[in-house]
């Protein structure tokens, strides 16, 4: 388990591109799509009690709570259904298939509002279910980010056996691979030996 991405969430690897992590909340996001690397073949959320870990190490469920075989499948098709969509921001497309699966991903995640005697109101879990909670903080995560702008900016690597999650920090939102010399450097070796061809 690496905890490489400076905020002390769990990822199955170091980013490849050594870019900063998304800001504020989006980073937890960021986090559970990076907790699988298919390069290196590591799944930290590959077993019920793997999950749990994973889960208990980002202080989503209280100690080592243990998560069942559905709840795992749960959180493993809710980080899928975000790659997804991650994907349709690193091509600058629109797909109602990857955003109506994540979606119904994130619908176990009832949310409330909770209002503030001062005037100020935010959104909140309203489920005691452990798994339903940890679904309604990532749709408050990824809430939160799309309010602050920086949602369309945590992209997915189209890199082939990457799909690792990164925040886009330039200027243009253009960036497409995770790293330049690594998914970057493959994708233009593979398009020059397909015009050789």
């Amino acid at each position: 388990m690496d905890v490489g991405n400076g905020v002390g969430l769990p990822t199955a690897g170091r980013d490849p591109g050594s870019r900063a992590p998304a800001p504020g909340s989006l980073r937890l996001v960021q986090a559970l799509v990076n907790t699988l690397n298919v390069e290196a073949g590591r799944d930290l959320l590959g077993t019920p009690p793997e999950a749990g870990q994973w889960l208990a190490t980002a202080a989503l469920l209280p100690g080592r709570a243990a998560v069942t075989g559905a709840e795992r499948h749960a959180v493993v098709e809710l980080r899928e259904a975000i790659r997804g969509v991650l994907r349709t921001h690193t091509g600058g497309h629109r797909d109602l298939e990857a955003a109506s699966r994540l979606t119904v991903a994130l619908a176990p995640g009832r949310m409330a509002l909770a209002i503030d005697p001062a005037g100020g109101a935010r959104l909140v879990s309203a489920d005691h279910e452990p798994i339903s909670r940890v679904i309604g903080r990532v749709a408050i995560a990824i809430a939160e980010a799309a309010d602050a702008g920086t949602w369309a900016r945590l992209k997915s690597c189209p890199g082939a056996a990457c799909g690792w999650a990164f925040y886009d920090r330039s200027p243009s939102s253009k960036s497409q691979w995770c790293s330049m010399q690594v998914c970057g450097a493959r994708a233009k070796m593979r398009a020059y030996r397909g015009r050789l061809a």
